[in-house]
């Protein structure tokens, strides 16, 4: 630090110049960091988007799924008359609830997934809660599951990350 005046070398605790007596400015010390913009706050926010864009990705495969298997279980409208009815049938073709039970574990996964991505943007109280369970069941899926499991329960799941939630969640309505 220099004099602004005389140009003097001064140190950074001085007031004065020691050579002119002219009064130095106070340095201003950087602005703190706010308390509530914590690795939760950072990554809370894509979290939530993260479940919402998964909720579209478990759709767009139900949607491909129940079409290939409707598709397959009626020989995509041809008729195979070879003799060998159970060849040419569809595996799971004596089991007709095979394909809506599969729908409905899907569409309740998708409304879950999308449930969290909201409650997380929402900053609901209880969000925090439900993404680290819903992280649990969704760890075991492969890759896209899997990673996104992770990364919501390193944001999430630490007992820090419960104190640095309660700071960011909104307000309750009265």
């Amino acid at each position: 630090m220099y004099c602004s005046a005389c140009g003097q070398p001064m140190d950074a605790f001085q007031i004065v110049c020691p050579r002119c007596g002219r009064q130095v400015a106070p340095v201003a010390a950087p602005a703190p960091i706010p308390y509530f913009y914590t690795r939760v706050h950072r990554h809370v926010h894509t979290v939530a988007i993260l479940w919402l864009a998964y909720a579209a990705w478990i759709t767009l495969h139900w949607v491909l799924a129940v079409g290939f298997l409707a598709g397959f279980s009626h020989h995509w409208g041809h008729h195979m008359d070879h003799g060998f009815d159970g060849f040419y049938s569809f595996p799971f073709a004596h089991f007709p609830w095979f394909v809506p039970l599969i729908s409905v574990i899907l569409a309740a996964r998708a409304i879950l997934c999308i449930v969290t991505g909201l409650a997380l943007l929402r900053r609901a109280p209880w969000a925090r809660t439900l993404a680290i369970v819903i992280a649990f069941l969704t760890l075991i899926r492969p890759l896209t599951g899997t990673i996104l499991a992770i990364y919501t329960l390193w944001v999430l799941l630490p007992g820090a990350s419960g104190q640095e939630y309660q700071r960011i969640i909104a307000p309750q309505p009265m």
